[in-house]
């Protein structure tokens, strides 16, 4: 008896590993979608620069001072420790905020990620509201 044991059990590690590999590529492919699922974004009608500059004072709002601040013709990104804010132009007429904080998801850094947008999306309102303001002082 005992020597079929080891063939059988020499048999079954080729399945067993298998089974492993199958669960290790489960537990990596929850891992990319909780990694995927972590950022929010948010499409604004206004251009890059006003949502850049609403951007910028949403996060100065919250005391929050970006260690890294790029801006192109296309895009502006704004770093913060674990946060990651982009700010992209698109070519329908729309501007998409993107926050990110940390790398994967939890419901801590998804309500932080929300008040960014929320922080972001006061700011452009007050914006409207000053250049509505300075438009209609222009036209007196």
């Amino acid at each position: 008896m005992p020597r079929f044991v080891l063939p059988l059990l020499l048999a079954l590690v080729p399945l067993s590993s298998g089974c492993v590999a199958v669960a290790a590529a489960g537990l990596v492919g929850m891992g990319v979608f909780q990694y995927a699922r972590n950022e929010v974004a948010q499409d604004y009608p206004s251009d890059l620069e006003d949502t850049w500059k609403a951007a910028q004072d949403g996060l100065e709002r919250l005391k929050i001072e970006p260690e890294l601040t790029e801006l192109t013709a296309t895009e502006g990104r704004l770093e913060h420790e674990e946060m990651r804010v982009l700010v992209e132009r698109h070519p329908e007429g729309f501007t998409r905020v993107r926050v990110r904080v940390g790398g994967f998801h939890s419901a801590d850094r998804s309500r932080r990620a929300q008040l960014v947008l929320e922080e972001i999306s006061a700011a452009l309102e007050r914006h409207d509201g000053l250049k509505a303001w300075a438009e209609k002082a222009l036209e007196e």
